[in-house]
């Protein structure tokens, strides 16, 4: 095999390399991480395990050895982010910057699958591509229906998506059910998807099935992608929905010209499964993955108060050391006349940690709204639209000003004025993005990046917000270059009135209120800690300093009261999701499960975990204190 050898040595000189430039704690890599980087396992990474870290490291080692001109590395990932975190690693060496180009790719899956599947195959079909979305997909095809097609699906809340689908070895347009049983709608539909594809307007999940065909119709497509890539390293594999599994397997495993390394966390499998896609089960079920069990986030108390809620069972540890007089991990139990009392609480066990140790402190729960206990019975404020609460810029330079003219603060919360901004700009040009019941839904900070994901515009618009927060200085002539690209990347008519108005160049930023400077959903304590609230999975991949995790409820289940069994007990038998029957009792635990382990493991120093008093028994808080160390406040 042409991959070059890794050695101990090699992996040292680069950690020196890096410690002897870097402030920071000193970087060390144990055992198990030296494995991963020296070999080409599949690997279950802990949170925390600095995966990012590691990948970057081995992509750097991999770099400096080689010598192939015509054949390169292949590292996907699931999201933009991730991407862009591993470019940004690679770009900071200068071996490593040859990764940037022929013949290595680094990109997303779905880069991966339009660049070397997909375009090819409709290249040879003769489409004309001119958008791959979902919405926008969608968008042509239902202003094409005939009403009567229109009028069956609405009477059934259908979504309407009827796209590609590669089956029984040939490409099948796949209907919604609600047609199933009109033919005439059904030959409508079909029409108007043939017609999609010869505008060029395609779903993401068509790329997919273009890309089967096209190694169906040509073998050899195989051969010159395994050929071109001896070495295919996939991120944050847990993410990774079943059809992308399948292409990723079909292409490159178990082949003897080239290796296939996954790395990620099953335990963290939140996104896998949703909308309905069935989970990817060549990682999330596999047994032979070499685990990373050592976390650098967290301390060895959280570690073991929470490695009962891996599904894994992975041997969690925490190497971070405990903060000096850091308050403990507390249950905060309240009853219905004291639950809006729970966040104030939590911040006075915030206070306890040094200053230095509190500076990211949120408030998380499982269910954002609805129903009879979610995130909003906490605090009614919370909206998961994330709307600023703060005084918004009537224009968009003076939103741009804001942030420039801020001295103060960490540049998230720059980007957060920025980003209100961006949503402002799109809701006055009529844009939306697909919501989860597959209907148009507004544009809010939290689904921002979905909108230019949809567009493959995400690089694009970073870029022009990196380029914004860093200028010293907004003259009249750069705002009018700003507002050009940034129509051109929105896909915004700057010729409509309003969005002329909010776009007009200002010479001054609006004064700044305190309010100003927080982010939407930010609860200010009276002890002034401001409490960031969010749901579980808008928290995935972050690291706090301290995590409140308040209990919700689904159907009958309530989240905290079906986990407290693991925390009590870490050696109890796990719940098994069926994908089949997701609503089963057994299947709603094992998710409520990774939800809860991704929720309790953002944390470096605190965990506290806010529940009902209804619902912990006296013999449940002895044995939780006693034996587990955790303590009860109670209001």
């Amino acid at each position: 095999m042409p991959i070059p050898a890794i050695s101990d040595a090699d992996i040292d000189t680069l950690i020196e390399e890096v410690n002897s430039a870097s402030t920071d704690r000193a970087l060390v890599f144990d055992e198990a991480r030296r494995v991963a980087i020296r070999e080409h396992h599949h690997v279950h990474a802990c949170p925390g395990a600095g995966k990012t870290t590691l990948i970057g490291f081995k992509l750097v080692l991999l770099a400096r050895k080689w010598r192939l001109r015509h054949r390169g590395l292949c590292v996907l990932t699931h999201t933009n982010v991730a991407k862009a975190e591993i470019l940004k690693r690679v770009g900071t060496d200068a071996a490593a910057r040859s990764l940037l180009s022929y013949p290595h790719f680094i990109g997303t899956i779905q880069d991966f699958v339009h660049t070397f599947l997909a375009l090819p195959a409709c290249r040879s079909k003769g489409y004309l591509v001119r958008q791959i979305d979902d919405a926008s997909a969608a968008a042509y095809m239902r202003s094409r229906l005939a009403r009567r097609t229109k009028a069956l699906l609405h009477s059934r809340q259908i979504n309407f998506e009827v796209f590609l689908k590669w089956e029984r070895e040939k490409l099948t347009i796949c209907m919604p059910p609600a047609l199933n049983s009109d033919e005439e709608a059904k030959r409508n539909a079909k029409d108007v998807k043939l017609r999609a594809l010869e505008d060029g307007y395609f779903f993401f999940s068509d790329m997919y099935a273009l890309g089967r065909a096209l190694t169906s119709a040509n073998p050899s497509v195989i051969d010159a992608l395994r050929y071109r890539f001896p070495l295919v390293l996939i991120d944050e594999m847990q993410d990774t929905q079943r059809h992308q599994d399948e292409l990723i397997n079909h292409l490159f495993g178990d082949a003897a010209e080239c290796t296939l390394q996954k790395i990620g966390d099953p335990d963290q499998a939140i996104f896998d499964g949703m909308a309905g896609e069935p989970p990817n089960e060549t990682f999330n079920a596999a047994t032979d993955l070499i685990p990373i069990p050592d976390s650098g986030r967290f301390n060895a108390i959280i570690a073991d108060k929470f490695r009962g809620l891996s599904t894994r069972r992975i041997a969690l540890t925490g190497s971070r050391p405990v903060a000096a007089n850091a308050p403990f991990c507390t249950f905060i139990i309240y009853n219905d006349d004291t639950i809006g009392s729970v966040l104030d609480q939590f911040s006075a066990i915030v206070a306890g940690l040094p200053e230095a140790d509190r500076r990211v402190v949120k408030a998380i729960g499982g269910r954002a709204e609805g129903g009879p206990l979610s995130i909003q019975s906490y605090w009614q404020a919370f909206d998961r639209r994330q709307a600023n609460k703060g005084r918004p810029a009537d224009t968009l330079c003076k939103c741009v000003r804001r942030a420039i003219e801020l001295q103060e603060g960490p540049v998230r919360v720059h980007y957060q004025h920025l980003s209100q901004g961006l949503v402002e700009l799109l809701r006055l040009g009529g844009k939306t993005v697909t919501g989860r019941s597959g209907g148009p839904v507004p544009i809010t900070r939290a689904n921002l990046r979905r909108y230019f994901d949809a567009l493959e515009k995400t690089s694009m618009i970073n870029a022009l917000i990196a380029d914004m927060l860093l200028r010293p200085t907004l003259t009249a002539a750069e705002w009018a270059e700003i507002t050009e690209t940034l129509c051109h990347i929105c896909d915004i008519d700057i010729g409509n009135v309003a969005i002329a108005e909010y776009l007009a160049y200002a010479d001054y930023a609006p004064e700044l209120l305190d309010e100003a400077v927080l982010p939407g959903n930010v609860y200010l304590s009276p002890r002034g800690i401001p409490i960031e609230v969010s749901t579980i999975h808008g928290v995935k991949g972050e690291t706090h300093d301290a995590t409140l995790v308040l209990e919700t409820k689904f159907g009958a289940l309530f989240d905290i009261k079906e986990m407290l069994p693991f925390l009590i007990n870490p050696a109890l038998e796990r719940p098994v999701f069926d994908p089949v029957h997701a609503t089963t009792h057994a299947s709603i635990r094992a998710s409520f499960m990774k939800k809860m382990y991704v929720a309790t493991t953002r944390a470096r120093q605190l965990v506290c975990i806010a529940m009902h008093r209804g619902r912990i028994s006296e013999q449940d808080r002895a044995a939780l204190t006693d034996n587990r160390g955790w303590r009860f406040v109670d209001l």
